[in-house]
């Protein structure tokens, strides 16, 4: 009987000390110990997607061939004349249909149609 009893209080001792070592750890050495640390809130995923939304729209963050896709519009900003292609930078593109007007942004050339402000054509 006493061997049994031993056997026991071993097994419930090992499964405590176990079970103690699988808890988690919520402690934090910069907040009291009765007061959780902060979680995350939406008004730090909007931040988040405040920043991805003018990265993608920011001149110099932009990839058109990356960012952009045939049928899109263009956006208004770039949608100027400072963006236009030249006659000698358009030697080397296709040749631009009726209503038709290449602008080049960051090095891509993007054919739009100048009626609806529609991408036609993303160049590389």
């Amino acid at each position: 009987m006493k061997k049994v009893l031993t056997t026991i209080a071993l097994s419930l001792s090992a499964l405590v000390a176990t079970s103690a070592m699988a808890a988690p750890q919520h402690h934090d050495s910069r907040y009291a110990p009765h007061k959780s640390a902060p979680h995350w809130d939406h008004k730090d995923a909007k931040k988040w997607d405040d920043r991805r939304d003018d990265r993608r729209y920011n001149n110099r963050g932009v990839n058109p061939s990356r960012d952009w896709r045939v049928g899109q519009k263009l956006p208004n900003q770039y949608d100027n004349r400072r963006f236009e292609v030249s006659g000698y930078e358009a030697r080397r593109l296709p040749k631009a249909g009726k209503n038709q007007q290449w602008y080049k942004i960051n090095g891509d050339y993007v054919l739009v149609n100048d009626r609806n402000d529609k991408i036609v054509r993303i160049i590389n």
